[in-house]
């Protein structure tokens, strides 16, 4: 990371001078680039855990501005183009001259993809998306970000002609103007759109769409979501994808793919000799996701006996509980951690006599009535060592974890509310809890509502869908 990115604003402050960065991008584009990139490799390990060992593709890496700041981090990086003149003078190391659509390697050879304004650059986006797939190993994640065709750049050195359509717009540009000064439509950019492309992705049978988002202003992802006004609102498109066949495929459970990088993340920040405790295992998609983060010791604690089982199965029967132990240890065999995972079958609060010492990471998911999840939270946390990671599921999202949380958390001065994914509430214990932790876990209260409007109608049966989480 470059000691810029440590220094650089946020908020409206960072809208402003990113655009005002981008106006000058034409004459000098290093400054605009760069802080793109350290932004993005920051974004990357904080919702894929460390990238260092990690073999990555730059694809579309131009002069490499992606590729310097993904090998800062510690990651092997393949910067790939099809261009020599986007290479520019002075190449990234180990650059490929190949085609996109072609790619050099080998089925199932890579962890990630980094595909940052390519797409409207190649007349057939769908064979660099189906070439990115059979490159990617089970469970490796692909960055796809591009400027959709009718966003206010869409155009680039034709804007705002491109408004009139992909065909009309540069041919009246071209009448009134002459040829761009690169990229002419047809010849080196495409119009590529958030619709199709989305469907696209997600009907590919070994890819997993996990988040879709503006790229400069992701917290408005709702816009994404908007058939004809992501078309338009969005000056440029991310979509987070996950390769499919990975360890976590056929494993029960209520943890998406984007909680299960906020845990991925929390868990290797664990050394080895560290702790890692959590409370509601299940069928062992989130315990297998910590174990395999982490050489810490990691305690799963699930009395597996039937009851609190899911969404609308608080009580079931003794055989039930029964069934989900096998499964939940033969999954954690099947996925190669099952000698490297302590469980504790037993109620939480049984248990704090028999895990001895402090947690680096404790991850709440047990019962979800107030009291059970308030005893979960106060007592466990306490165990949770000063620097440590306390993680609730169904925050904001289960009425009795979310009092729990207003109860315990909302202004506990230890704990500082470091953000969600979903319901996947993170919380670290470095005495940076206060005012403005509490109104960030207050904003999430129209969430919380809109989550049980959502359960009502599912329960009612107005509403067919996943669950909220």
């Amino acid at each position: 990371m470059s000691a810029a990115a440590e220094v650089r604003p946020g908020g409206v402050a960072r809208m402003r001078e990113l655009w005002r960065l981008f106006r000058n991008e034409r004459e000098d584009p290093e400054p605009f680039y760069t802080w793109l990139a350290d932004e993005l490799a920051a974004a990357l390990e904080r919702r894929h855990g460390s990238l260092a060992g990690r073999t990555l593709v730059d694809l579309g890496c131009g002069p490499g501005y992606y590729t310097r700041a993904l090998r800062a981090r510690g990651a092997t990086v393949i910067p790939v183009d099809n261009s020599a003149d986007e290479l520019g003078d002075d190449p990234p190391e180990g650059a490929l001259l190949a085609d996109a659509t072609a790619l050099p390697f080998e089925d199932a050879s890579v962890d990630g993809v980094v595909c940052s304004n390519l797409l409207e650059h190649t007349p057939d986006a769908e064979a660099v998306i189906r070439e990115i797939e059979r490159v990617l190993r089970p469970g490796g994640w692909v960055y796809l970000s591009w400027t959709n065709w009718y966003s206010p750049h869409g155009g680039h050195d034709m804007s705002p002609y491109h408004l009139l359509g992909p065909e009309r717009g540069p041919r009246l540009y071209e009448r009134l103007h002459g040829p761009p000064r690169k990229n002419r439509y047809g010849e080196g950019l495409f119009a590529v759109h958030i619709g199709p492309t989305l469907r696209y992705v997600r009907s590919r049978p070994g890819l997993r769409v996990t988040a879709a988002e503006p790229r400069y202003w992701p917290k408005l992802r709702v816009l994404v979501d908007i058939p004809g006004v992501r078309e338009v609102a969005c000056w440029n498109c991310v979509i987070h994808v996950a390769r499919s066949g990975d360890v976590l495929d056929g494993v029960q459970g209520w943890l998406t793919d984007a909680q299960a990088d906020r845990l991925r993340a929390a868990a290797e920040r664990v050394p080895a000799g560290g702790r890692i405790v959590e409370i509601g295992s299940y069928h062992g998609r989130s315990t297998i996701v910590l174990a395999r983060a982490t050489e810490a010791e990691v305690v799963a604690i699930d009395p597996h006996a039937g009851n609190d089982r899911g969404p609308q199965q608080w009580t079931g029967s003794s055989a039930e509980g029964e069934s989900d132990h096998r499964t939940f240890q033969a999954n954690l065999a099947r996925a190669g951690v099952g000698e490297r995972v302590r469980h504790v079958r037993r109620p939480s609060q049984d248990a704090l006599d028999v895990v001895v010492g402090s947690v680096d990471v404790l991850y709440v998911d047990g019962a979800h009535r107030y009291a059970p999840a308030a005893a979960d939270i106060t007592r466990w946390g306490a165990r949770v060592a000063p620097g440590g990671t306390l993680l609730v599921h169904d925050a904001f999202s289960s009425v009795g974890v979310t009092l729990a949380i207003l109860r315990h958390l909302l202004l506990d001065r230890d704990f500082r509310y470091v953000g969600r994914s979903g319901s996947l509430a993170e919380y670290r214990r470095d005495g940076g809890g206060g005012v403005a932790s509490a109104a960030r876990q207050l904003a999430s209260l129209p969430w919380f509502a809109r989550n049980l409007v959502l359960k009502a109608a599912i329960a009612a049966g107005l509403r067919k869908g996943p669950w909220p989480y």
